[in-house]
């Protein structure tokens, strides 16, 4: 994977490439020390993966990464930061980034993350979980509607690509979607958050 590595400090940059060392999976093909940099870059090299720093001199992250989601739909966006106040998550979440988690996250998570971000899913650290909207004010789509109901009646993506008549891709696209809307980690936690709010119908 292609990854684009973006920090004001380039202390931090040496440390998150020596981490990346241990894995054969990326490989650092440039960097980024501003917002002005990573929307450069990013739209000139088409990265696979972006992992960035949430605040930094120049252009909005937040709002940088909003704009690069919608004229590179396929990037993965992974915000590792030192701050993990309401409003950027909320934000965050609000951009469509795939991925939100704290700078002193162990070196195996940060990969493991990087990893589930990369196969389709949405990883918010657990702390930062209950920092959310209002489940009042989530609104899913009818299709969104449509795959949390059979999620929760424990389908596989493949099993729901099949019964919709769409890709597998598009399937975790909509997932990822769900799990961003409701704050959760995985399908599971999204599941019994669902039921007990009362968006989806308890299966027979």
């Amino acid at each position: 994977m292609r990854l684009l590595l973006v920090d004001d400090h380039r202390i931090v940059r040496e440390g998150l490439k020596m981490i990346l060392d241990s894995s054969p999976r990326y490989t650092v093909i440039d960097e980024a020390s501003d917002g002005d940099e990573l929307v450069t870059k990013a739209l000139a090299l088409k990265p696979d993966l972006i992992v960035s720093d949430l605040k930094m001199p120049g252009a909005s992250v937040i709002d940088s990464c909003k704009m690069l989601k919608e004229q590179l739909p396929d990037i993965k966006l992974l915000i590792l930061t030192a701050y993990d106040e309401s409003e950027d998550v909320f934000r965050a979440l609000e951009s469509n980034i795939d991925g939100y988690i704290m700078k002193d996250t162990v070196p195996e998570q940060i990969l493991h993350t990087m990893d589930m971000v990369m196969m389709g899913y949405s990883c918010f650290q657990s702390k930062l979980q209950r920092k959310k909207k209002d489940e009042n004010d989530i609104a899913f789509t009818e299709r969104e509607q449509e795959i949390f109901q059979l999620i929760v009646e424990n389908l596989s993506n493949q099993e729901i690509a099949g019964q919709l008549y769409i890709s597998e891709a598009t399937v975790k696209t909509h997932v990822s979607s769900i799990l961003r809307k409701t704050g959760q980690p995985n399908r599971s936690q999204a599941v019994l958050y669902a039921l007990k709010k009362g968006f989806v119908k308890v299966p027979r």
